[in-house]
């Protein structure tokens, strides 16, 4: 008898998400991952769901990240209600600031077609971002309001979701990694094709007819896994006190960003550095953070530092993230690769992993993150 439904590899946000989302569709699940809970990724994260600022036109990620951010109200209060958790959800906006010839160029092209399309962008004159946010440099040029972001604090975020998950029956190993995938049909006797039958770890094996692969960049590590195309992706961080008056709004320029956060502090990021799993913080790293810091924020150089900090964020090669049912795997489902947006797109990716999960239509086209797109693949024949 097996005595799991699912297991889900993988314990940050991504798979504490579809874990929770799967057991309340009545699946026994079991999420397996290799340090702590919500270790890696997701605790280095900044927080931010903005999914217009980085935008650089209609797409179906920016779809994706779209019905995310749309259903984060309703995630936020459902984890409140489960285990009575404020994640600091808030609503103030995030601030795009132009400091130079080439920053005007880019504000303009992201202003008039975003403008064109409906959505909602303001222009700010200097003076007006100013008053907004007087701790910001007085060289600004001119600025973008981006109203309807939003933010979380991440590391309350994976806690409330982790014991929401706990709540509603999933099982956690931690320290536990996943060496290999088992699959039934590997050896080329069957006449059903291929399909997952559980997981061989480092210490004895696991059997379930569905695994969901969560893994971020530690999914490359798994043999036979077909998400080889996940690189880690090193971004490094500081957080300082935060002014008084303090700093509000998410602020963000084309080379850093700032996020206040409720308990006085002020995060400035980030790096983006290919440097295999190395997660160490360097002079460089952390040199290269607080000048495009002080660039927007000159104030910023003159406060304490409160904690440095580095984490690796899961890059596909065409920076996508790799999401749907494995095309040649009966029940093997991918949840990976979401690269700088892994908590925006978490309630999205939950949704649809437990749409597939349960055979509901998910409503949403996922051919352009299908994981057999333009990625080696090294399933066993």
């Amino acid at each position: 008898m097996r005595d799991n439904d699912l297991l889900v590899i993988g314990g940050g946000l991504i798979g504490c998400s579809v874990a929770w989302e799967a057991a309340k569709r009545g699946l026994r699940v079991t999420v397996l991952e290799r340090g702590e809970v919500g270790s890696g990724a997701t605790y280095a994260a900044g927080g931010m769901l903005a999914p217009l600022s980085e935008a650089d036109g209609e797409s179906p990620f920016l779809e994706l990240a779209r019905r995310s951010a749309e259903l984060y109200p309703g995630f936020v209060a459902d984890l409140r209600a489960a285990v009575g958790i404020d994640v600091e959800y808030r609503t103030e906006g995030t601030l795009y600031l132009s400091l130079s010839d080439s920053d005007d160029l880019e504000l303009e092209s992201r202003y008039r077609w975003q403008h064109e399309s409906g959505l909602k962008v303001e222009r700010l004159t200097s003076t007006e971002l100013l008053r907004l946010e007087p701790a910001l440099t007085p060289e600004t040029r001119w600025a973008l309001l981006f109203p309807d972001d939003r933010q979380v604090n991440n590391r309350r975020l994976i806690t409330a979701v982790h014991e929401a998950a706990l709540a509603s029956g999933v099982v956690f190993r931690t320290n536990t990694a996943v060496e290999r995938l088992l699959i039934d049909g590997s050896d080329g006797q069957s006449t059903d094709g291929l399909s997952i039958r559980g997981v061989r770890l480092d210490s004895g094996s696991l059997e379930a007819n569905r695994v969901v692969i969560a893994a971020g960049c530690w999914s490359c590590r798994i043999t036979d896994a077909p998400a080889t195309g996940v690189k880690p992706i090193r971004g490094q961080m500081i957080a300082v006190r935060n002014t008084s008056p303090p700093v509000r709004h998410v602020v963000y320029s084309h080379r850093g960003y700032l996020i206040p956060r409720l308990d006085g502090r002020l995060i400035a990021g980030s790096t983006t550095e290919e440097v295999g799993f190395d997660c160490r913080n360097t002079a460089g790293g952390i040199a290269s953070v607080l000048t495009h810091a002080a660039e927007m924020m000159p104030a910023f150089m003159n406060q304490p530092i409160v904690e440095t900090w580095a984490g690796l964020r899961p890059r596909a090669t065409d920076h996508l993230p790799i999401l749907g049912a494995d095309p040649l795997i009966r029940g093997l489902i991918h949840a990976t690769g979401h690269y700088r947006n892994g908590i925006l797109l978490a309630p999205v990716t939950a949704r649809i992993v437990g749409d597939l999960l349960t055979g509901v239509e998910t409503g949403i086209d996922l051919i352009p993150f299908s994981p057999s797109r333009n990625l080696p693949r090294h399933h066993p024949v």
